[in-house]
């Protein structure tokens, strides 16, 4: 008798946790699977992400490149952009009326991602197909966990660490021990030396494509050198050179960010054309 009643127990146990799996898991239907927005992500124009205790981030298309705008001014990186807008072409695999919000925790999303207006709240994740519940207006969505994932955590993560922009060409390069001027297409260096225009041009290459390890907000310090660049449409940029060993630290004064650079990097940055890199403590400080 007693294994009798333990079977029933077992029974009801077993229908209880299929009853609670029918109402966590949506029903899959045709209609469910369209792209959750017309929108395309070319067409975006403004973004912002809020997330629960931080500062909400802004970022907005301008001139074909993307710019954030709160809580800091930098351009943003262009991937980490695009991983965003991922939710557009988002398939859900199932859709439900957004009520009872507890049910998948969207009563305080993880985060609300707003393109072009429009609200994209996400909540928690179903352990057994592996999605995450988004709402949009009066509907949530079972999408996949990439796009959620594809969030970045704070404003620092979509900065992008490449230090000039791709309009920005340098014609001058001026360091404390040397300096590199182009004229007529050529680039001469001061102090002169046996050094090739190929090897003055590499030079000038890691600059306009030297990437950053890390970028963030300027943190106060007193610069121990400067370096300054001046652009083909007579523009001129200010470097503070913050830290040399073990890592090169840069302050770019117009936008308030510093940019760390890896050992190798930074020492190449420098290092006089044609010449071996010097010892990370190589750069002499600004002459007053």
């Amino acid at each position: 008798m007693r294994q009798g009643w333990l079977l029933n127990i077992a029974l009801l146990t077993a229908v209880a946790a299929l009853a609670c799996f029918v109402w966590l898991t949506p029903s899959r239907d045709e209609q469910a699977k369209q792209a959750l927005s017309t929108l395309q992500s070319a067409q975006a124009k403004r973004i912002s992400l809020s997330r629960p205790g931080q500062p909400v981030v802004a970022v907005e298309r301008q001139d074909a490149q993307w710019h954030i705008t709160a809580p800091l001014q930098a351009r943003a990186d262009e991937f980490q952009v695009l991983r965003m807008l991922t939710i557009l072409e988002a398939q859900p695999t199932a859709q439900l009326p957004a009520a009872d919000l507890e049910r998948f925790d969207l009563q305080s999303p993880a985060a609300v991602l707003t393109i072009d207006g429009v609200e994209y709240a996400f909540g928690g994740i179903n352990t057994v197909t592996r999605e995450q519940y988004v709402r949009r207006g009066d509907t949530v969505y079972a999408v996949a966990l990439r796009h959620g994932a594809g969030l970045p955590a704070n404003a620092l993560a979509l900065v992008r660490r490449v230090l000039l922009a791709e309009q920005e060409q340098p014609v001058t390069i001026v360091l404390p021990e040397f300096s590199l001027r182009q004229s007529d297409g050529r680039w001469t260096l001061t102090p002169a030396a046996d050094t090739s225009q190929d090897d003055l041009q590499r030079y000038v290459d890691q600059w306009r494509h030297a990437s950053a390890a890390q970028a963030e907000p300027y943190d106060k310090r007193a610069p121990l050198a400067e370096i300054r660049i001046t652009l083909r449409d007579g523009a001129v940029l200010e470097f503070g050179v913050l830290q040399r060993a073990p890592h090169l630290l840069l302050w770019r004064r117009d936008n308030g960010l510093q940019y760390l650079f890896l050992e190798a990097a930074g020492r190449a940055l420098l290092s006089k054309p044609g010449s071996p890199p010097a010892p990370a403590s190589g750069l002499p400080p600004t002459k007053k």
